[in-house]
């Protein structure tokens, strides 16, 4: 199987969040909180994630989603699933 680049990950997540916030890219950046982003509410949240998880056919552990701090991590979580799914 192919393996996904976490680089990849990130900037699908990133474009994620950014659509759902109605923002620019560059206004989600990896070492944001995600707390801090502009009129983040968790179902704009969710939705971004499930976009993530349709795109790589994956589902991602609630509960390690819920305890990520920044846009990265949210990333790092999604990129494992994909590649625990891929093995």
């Amino acid at each position: 199987m192919t393996t996904v680049d976490r680089a990849e990950v990130l900037v699908y997540v990133r474009e994620q969040i950014a659509k759902h916030l109605a923002v620019d890219v560059e206004q989600v950046q990896p070492d944001m909180p995600v707390y801090a982003l502009p009129d983040i509410d968790s179902l704009k949240a969710m939705r971004a994630i499930t976009e993530v998880e349709k795109r790589f056919g994956v589902t991602a552990p609630v509960g390690e989603i819920i305890v990520t701090r920044t846009v990265g991590e949210v990333a790092d979580v999604l990129h494992a699933t994909i590649e625990e799914s891929r093995s």
